[in-house]
């Protein structure tokens, strides 16, 4: 039965008046898992969502970066004794953003909390969602923001990750057309929420596809249902990228946006079988916990990790029933899309911690690019 909310959803798409323009499904092979893959094509761009709810999913995500790229910041000098939080990025265009837990206003770049270029900034999409609720989207920002800390720590220090057991029902599928897949538990010590990961290759015409999905739930297997999910989306559109760029073979330091990352281990695959990523012990999983906001801020914050929000909900996203946030902290490290620039803010040097069990491979910072697109 179709909910309120996505009925009203669905009122974003319309080539005439609508935030997002198409919506359609992503054609698969027989190679490719049989998984719904949605694409959204908005003023922004982007693909999104995976099984039963892909089409929300995309459209959320669309809406989201819609959102991003067009509310309105005020953007100025911060007052004399303002509070401003330094991140290494430096401007003089500041906005505010309110602290969780306490609701006190402090001051960040203004280019990291919007998407749009006029702030001059390398734009991320890392601690910005869209949901019914300002609460949930809090939810899903926050968690997206310590998934995102944990895979480039991670990389960029060629930790080798702890490998956990692959459940049967998602190990089956893509050993079936060929593939094969590892979990990682990715948890890092400051967060109760579990980060899992996992990587692994599908072939297509007899050549392996090489991704990583990424996710951050209160519950270790909903975590891990979601990153397997993302990656099945990413093996197809590994299957795009190789058919429009053949034989292309790219440097590292031609990997300067999040589709380039996506597709460098394409062509690349000694690469892939020799990352640090997969020489890590057998564990058990990160225990679960309950999947709400006041759990998670409060353990961050008792952590030391501060963090901040603002909403950037717009009037057409509340009429479809969505609001929108971005989640900022100076104590965390977003994704980096340009591998000549890989790492914006946070603790990224603060390997222990994170993980004060890791063990790193090789030099800091990584000079292999990552695999999320």
């Amino acid at each position: 039965m179709r909910t309120a909310s996505a009925t009203l959803l669905e009122r974003a798409v319309g080539w005439r008046q609508g935030v997002v323009r198409q919506l359609h499904e992503v054609p698969t092979t027989p190679a490719d898992v049989p998984v719904g893959n949605w694409a959204a094509i908005s003023d922004y761009g982007t693909s999104g969502g995976a099984g039963s709810g892909g089409r929300l999913a995309a459209l959320a995500e669309a809406l989201e970066r819609h959102a991003a790229a067009s509310c309105p910041l005020e953007s100025q000098t911060p007052p004399a004794g303002a509070e401003v939080w330094d991140f290494s990025l430096r401007t003089k265009d500041y906005t505010q953003v309110w602290t969780l837990p306490g609701n006190e206003p402090v001051w960040v770049p203004t280019g990291l909390v919007g998407l749009s270029p006029e702030f001059g900034m390398q734009a991320t999409s890392s601690g910005l969602a869209a949901a019914p609720s300002t609460e949930h989207a809090l939810l899903r920002a926050l968690q997206e923001l310590v998934e995102r800390d944990a895979f480039t720590v991670t990389w960029l220090h060629g930790v080798a990750a702890r490998r956990v057991e692959t459940p049967e029902e998602l190990a089956r599928p893509v050993a079936e057309l060929g593939g094969e897949i590892t979990v990682f538990d990715l948890t890092p010590a400051y967060s109760p929420h579990p980060v899992a990961a996992v990587a692994g290759t599908l072939p297509i015409a007899g050549r392996p596809r090489p991704t990583l999905g990424l996710a951050c739930r209160g519950d270790w297997g909903e975590a891990v249902r979601k990153a397997w999910l993302e990656w099945c989306q990413g093996t197809v559109f590994v299957s795009v990228w190789s058919a429009e760029h053949a034989e292309l073979a790219l440097s590292p330091e031609q990997v300067t946006d999040f589709e380039r990352h996506a597709g460098y281990y394409w062509s690349h695959l000694d690469q892939w079988r020799r990352l640090p990523l997969w020489g890590g012990p057998l564990v058990t999983p990160s225990p679960s916990c309950r999947d709400d906001l006041t759990t998670l801020v409060s353990t961050l914050d008792a952590n030391g990790v501060r963090a901040a929000y603002r909403e950037l909900t717009t009037p057409e996203l509340s009429a479809l029933g969505l609001r929108a946030v971005r989640v900022l902290s100076p104590d965390l490290t977003p994704l980096h899309s340009d591998h000549r620039r890989p790492w914006l803010g946070g603790r990224t040097g603060d390997l222990m911690w994170r993980y004060p069990w890791a063990r790193t491979a090789r030099a800091y910072p990584n000079p292999n690019p990552h695999p999320l697109g």
